[in-house]
């Protein structure tokens, strides 16, 4: 069953190609039904396989797209060719027809691209990944020009279904106290996309675009860690045609 992809309305390049996947659609099966992407959830290794042979095939990529396995880090790799075991949560390429991609169930999916339409990257960032520094570091080494920079954030958790405790407060209040809504006395809120908003704001990015939906919120069409614990992931991708 073809894997639902969703279009991104953002002021990208013409020569950008993004989207993104929801769990319609796909092999998968139980509680990863239909379409997860990631080899490292506990999926059937075939099923994940037809889902990324399906998604390659629907986007009429040449080449298999960068597959990060991803760690909750502040590790950056920049790519040329479809490589296997990339370890890190940011990648980037100016390899024309190479899709970065990014999986997430909650995190924040980042696709970043210049004006020019001549480099492409992506981030995943859930609350280790703020606190690891990993979209200003991002940006650091992906620009010398961040207000030339295009950006986009993804589907994720909102802060109102978002619970965190005094040990992520305290390594997050360094971005700002405004990412927190005090939820009683032992919680916050925290909003993932403020901070991300806050942080590419920060080192000069003025372009930045984002979906509200609610990966928890509307878990048939996302997938949730926090609603559902071991479950699949989406993906979002960006790649220069």
């Amino acid at each position: 069953m073809p894997i639902q992809i969703k279009k991104i309305s953002w002021d990208a390049p013409d020569n950008i190609g993004c989207c993104y996947t929801t769990r319609i659609g796909g092999y998968s099966k139980n509680k990863f039904g239909h379409s997860n992407l990631s080899y490292d959830v506990g999926d059937s290794r075939v099923s994940v396989r037809k889902n990324r042979e399906e998604l390659k095939k629907t986007l009429g990529l040449i080449e298999e797209p960068v597959w990060m396995k991803q760690i909750h880090s502040s590790y950056i790799r920049k790519v040329i060719d479809s490589k296997k075991d990339l370890v890190c949560d940011a990648c980037y390429t100016s390899t024309p027809g190479l899709a970065c991609s990014v999986l997430s169930a909650d995190c924040l999916p980042i696709l970043i691209c210049n004006s020019s339409g001549t480099k492409v990257g992506v981030i995943h960032a859930g609350w280790r990944g703020l606190a690891n520094g990993i979209i200003t570091k991002f940006v650091t080494r992906f620009t010398k020009n961040p207000e030339d920079l295009i950006c986009w954030i993804g589907p994720s958790i909102s802060a109102d279904n978002y619970l965190v405790r005094e040990d992520v407060h305290k390594k997050l209040s360094k971005i700002s106290t405004k990412i927190f809504t005090k939820y009683d006395n032992e919680r916050w809120k925290l909003d993932l996309k403020s901070a991300a908003k806050m942080l590419l704001k920060s080192k000069g990015v003025t372009k930045i675009y984002t979906d509200d939906m609610c990966t928890y919120q509307n878990s048939n069409l996302y997938y949730s860690y926090r609603g559902e614990n071991n479950t699949g992931r989406i993906a979002s991708l960006i790649w220069i045609k």
